[in-house]
């Protein structure tokens, strides 16, 4: 990941659709007004021929369990007078590629005309250049396409081909208010090595250039799998964001929460929801909270097998200051680091004076090796709520929603796998008495 200018540009403009409660269709006729190009319109006249596709689409909340977390409450690319972009094939580019879908708007450009991407053929798409998100009001809904879904491909050294959430330099607008779901991300790592280069990234949100403005994204039910780095790491000025259902396998660095140098003001990644992921056969950093990332909720997830190839610096998830700044008020709730695999002595780290203090724990369940927690007396305040499920349900509740909605066979086993040991420790999961099947909404 590239650091940019650092020049303040807070003044972005976040004009805000009408939220709506229950899916919206594509308004024809005013669409029909403001369509910029005969492209765009060849394809929002050829979704209405596409009944099945259009009964998959929800815009957000499709998926089952409803979005839940920081950034949940907006229509992302549906809501009124939303338009709706059909990838047709799986070529990188070109009329009919998920490249024009994103790229190619219609309306100003810090506003254009909300935008719901869905899929009318699924196979892989190798990206030849990054796939870059940079303006707001957009879903790219991997769960309408057809079996066998949709993978975006990386090729060569992995340093091309990134997706990434991030500002627009000189716009003075950025993707806000974005939702990505469905979708399988593949990397090029060689498993059992640690020859990796930190440029290739795979999904990355970067608010760095355009501070304050980058809010109300949701990455939702993807996996992500040979990643040498970054996946769904957060850098620089990141707000309202939540991560949630997605399936992180044998990556070697997946995600860091960060910024360098560290310390900034107005830099922060805050506001945070992550819960009811699975990381299983990681190397390290599932996931690695570093410098200024605050009011955080890490709910529900399940890590398993971290440093699975012994190779060095292996560890699970890491609290760490950098430059004076510091990790604040995490709620560590109901997650489960396995026992499976070595150096589970390195299930939770806190390294360069993070304190855990500023860290909340309970009804977590970690191996009998390590010593390390959070030691915060009471939950920290916040205002999204997380449905947590009894821990005897998960194969029904959870489980079933992690990941792409077409899992190869090698996915399904490690889920099966994760989810065995899972249910072989799940006694003490909520040994502390929290209260589970219930929504998680500690009051200020």
């Amino acid at each position: 990941m590239t650091a940019g200018s650092r020049e303040d540009r807070s003044q972005c403009r976040h004009p805000e659709p009408a939220r709506v409660s229950t899916r919206v269709e594509p308004d024809v006729e005013r669409l029909s007004g403001r369509i910029s190009s005969a492209k765009n319109a060849f394809l929002i006249v050829l979704v209405l021929a596409i009944g099945e596709i259009l009964g998959g689409v929800a815009g957000a909340g499709g998926a089952e369990p409803s979005l839940e977390g920081y950034g949940t409450d907006s229509t992302f690319g549906g809501g009124p007078g939303s338009e709706t972009c059909v990838v047709l094939h799986t070529a990188d580019s070109g009329v009919g590629s998920l490249r024009d879908c994103v790229e190619n708007r219609n309306g100003p450009l810090d506003n254009p005309i909300p935008r719901r991407v869905v899929f009318s053929t699924g196979g892989t798409i190798v990206l030849l250049a990054d796939l870059s998100i940079r303006q707001p009001y957009l879903t790219i809904d991997g769960l309408t396409a057809p079996a066998p879904g949709i993978t975006l491909a990386k090729e060569g050294t992995g340093e091309i081909g990134e997706t990434n959430i991030v500002t627009w330099q000189g716009q003075n607008t950025c993707a806000h208010d974005v939702l990505v779901q469905g979708l399988r991300f593949r990397g090029v790592w060689t498993r059992d090595t640690n020859e990796h280069s930190q440029n290739a990234d795979m999904l990355s949100v970067d608010g760095e250039n355009l501070p304050g403005c980058l809010q109300n994204v949701v990455i939702w039910r993807n996996t992500y799998i040979d990643g040498q780095d970054s996946v769904g790491s957060l850098w620089g000025s990141v707000r309202d964001l939540t991560f949630a259902y997605n399936f992180v396998v044998f990556n070697y660095h997946p995600q860091t929460i960060s910024h360098y140098p560290g310390g900034e003001q107005g830099q922060q990644r805050e506001r945070l929801s992550i819960h009811h992921n699975v990381f299983a056969y990681n190397h390290e950093r599932t996931a690695n909270f570093r410098a200024n990332v605050w009011d955080v909720n890490f709910e529900q997830n399940v890590i398993h097998e971290w440093d699975p190839f012994g190779l060095p610096g292996g560890y699970a998830t890491r609290f760490r200051c950098r430059n004076g700044g510091c990790p604040l008020r995490f709620n560590m709730l109901d997650n489960h680091w396995t026992s499976a695999g070595g150096s589970l002595s390195q299930a939770i780290n806190f390294q360069s004076d993070a304190d855990p203090d500023q860290v909340f724990s309970q009804g977590n369940t970690k191996p009998d090796a390590e010593s390390e927690d959070g030691a915060a007396n009471g939950p920290f305040p916040r205002t999204d709520s997380v449905t947590v499920f009894p821990p005897t349900t998960l194969g029904e509740t959870m489980f079933p929603y992690v990941g792409h909605p077409y899992p190869t066979q090698e996915e399904s086993d490690v889920l099966a796998e994760v989810l065995m040991q899972v249910e072989t420790e799940q006694g003490p999961l909520f040994a502390d008495g929290f209260e589970s099947g219930n929504t998680s909404a500690w009051s200020n």
